[in-house]
């Protein structure tokens, strides 16, 4: 993902999250999210390559 990609993605969250995303955010959106899959796709995948996952504190 690229830098802008990771701006826009982070501010149209930011909108979703608000609640306030219009028709044509919500399409910007679905663009945006195909773009950086087609781009990952590109990317070649190390073997073996080592993801960690940390699970968020439950509370209640």
């Amino acid at each position: 993902m690229s830098p802008a990609q990771l701006k826009k993605l982070q501010e149209l969250s930011q909108i979703f999250s608000q609640g306030k995303a219009n028709p044509k955010q919500i399409q910007q959106l679905s663009a945006l999210l195909a773009e950086i899959n087609r781009y990952d796709e590109k990317e070649p995948t190390a073997e073996n390559e080592h993801v960690s996952f940390i699970a968020a504190p439950r509370f209640g």
